[in-house]
């Protein structure tokens, strides 16, 4: 029997694959602690023979993919100076290969038939949390919340909330068939009521951010390219202006009290003004990716404690940026910063491009979503996670793009959402 490469290395003959290879992708990353080693196997099997197969899937215009992987690099790297050298190497080489697929799967997975896949994922993994039924008591809010599976109502709103973008993406933005729409409908409203469940307070607003921004860009596609242009500036300049002055008139605190959280944020100033102190003790190189939460290293129990993580794992400084500071240093902070203002430029140049397609404006959104979750999550700096595939995955698209609108440049702008293949 002979396979033909095309029906699995075509985004646009693929989808009876890549669509179930995002979806089960996606419950690796929620589950991969209760699964174990037999998942993070399954998905190295996904992503890594097609590279194999094909490595000009990378290897072709490969300039961001090499930015791309040079923060796991420097993770890695890491070993040689960390406090806890054997832990840093084998978090560094996970950390390194999810990045490598999700950069893989960007050459090999259209964005359509991603939302679909993360549909499909996302509905897995809330079913699987929902039938599981936990509820915790927040020690800090002092609250029962339901957290499924997970043990953290934050990481089951951010799914929630990423199945609910995967919802608009399929049943809105893109042309899919009415009986695919229609699913999305109902999977998006039962990830609606897990993330209201859930009381995670970070997962909605930036849900409501990433939502709003997909819609103003795709309202601005109606305009011509000068105000188009015109019309992001005003908006930058008019967000910066209400965000500073929300602050200053205490709006921030006002929509805080909103959620019933106090101006600490549960607590994460406290964790941010810890993690810059301990930083401050290595400023360059830091401790080492991933050297800093071990057990028996004294300040990680001591954070354990007063935050009542009996289980002594799962915990973090709740900033990209000063997780990167403790574990990496300046060098961490300077490289991590690149990769996360990526999350705003990429974006912004996306709306301004005059051939930019229904994918391009998903990617966008979701890129925002991550930017505004990296002040107090680090979803792209850890392994097994959907952050750390998908934030490759969709600076990579995105560059794409740009380098396809460079070479359509003198032809006229054409409108341009793929038509969701029907599986």
């Amino acid at each position: 029997m002979q396979i033909d490469p095309g029906r699995y290395l075509d985004p646009d003959r693929n989808a009876i694959t890549m669509i179930p290879a995002i979806a089960l992708s996606m419950m690796v990353f929620a589950y991969s602690v209760i699964f174990g080693p037999i998942s993070v196997l399954m998905f190295y099997g996904f992503w890594l023979p097609a590279f194999l197969l094909r490595p000009q899937l990378l290897l072709r215009q490969s300039g961001l993919v090499i930015v791309l992987l040079l923060i796991p690099f420097v993770a890695t790297l890491s070993m040689f100076w960390s406090q806890a050298p054997s832990t840093t190497m084998r978090a560094g080489i996970q950390y390194g290969t999810t990045v490598f697929c999700g950069l893989v799967a960007a050459r090999l997975v259209s964005v359509s038939n991603l939302m679909v896949g993360g549909l499909l994922g996302g509905l897995l993994v809330l079913l699987y949390s929902w039938f599981n039924g936990s509820s915790a008591y927040d020690v800090v809010d002092g609250t029962y919340t339901f957290v499924g599976a997970f043990g953290s109502k934050n990481q089951l709103g951010y799914f929630a909330s990423l199945t609910i973008l995967f919802a608009i993406g399929v049943g809105i933005i893109f042309r899919a068939i009415w009986g695919l729409r229609l699913l999305a409908a109902l999977i998006g409203l039962f990830a609606a009521q897990v993330l209201l469940m859930s009381d995670s307070a970070t997962s909605v607003l930036t849900l409501l951010f990433a939502i709003g921004i997909v819609f103003i860009a795709r309202g601005l596609f109606a305009l011509p390219e000068a105000l188009r242009r015109l019309t992001i500036l005003v908006l930058m300049a008019l967000g910066l202006a209400i965000a500073l002055s929300a602050v200053q008139l205490g709006a921030f605190d006002a929509i805080l009290s909103a959620f019933n959280k106090d101006p600490t944020l549960t607590g994460r100033t406290y964790l941010w003004n810890r993690g810059i102190t301990i930083g401050g003790e290595n400023p360059f190189l830091g401790l080492g990716y991933n050297a800093f939460w071990i057990h028996d290293h004294p300040p990680a129990e001591e954070l354990w404690r007063e935050f009542y993580i009996t289980g002594r794992t799962g915990f973090h400084f709740h900033n990209t940026l000063i997780e990167a500071y403790v574990g990496l240093g300046m060098l961490g902070v300077a490289i991590m910063g690149l990769l996360t203002l990526s999350l705003l430029v990429f974006p912004i140049r996306v709306m301004m491009n005059r051939h930019a397609t229904g994918g391009a404006i998903m990617c966008a959104g979701l890129s925002l979503l991550f930017l505004v979750r990296s002040t107090v999550e680090i979803d792209y700096f850890t392994p097994y996670t959907a952050g750390s595939f998908l934030v490759p995955f969709l600076l990579l698209k995105m560059s794409d793009s740009r380098r396809l609108e460079k070479t359509l440049k003198r032809k006229p702008a054409q409108p341009n959402q793929p038509r969701i293949v029907a599986v």
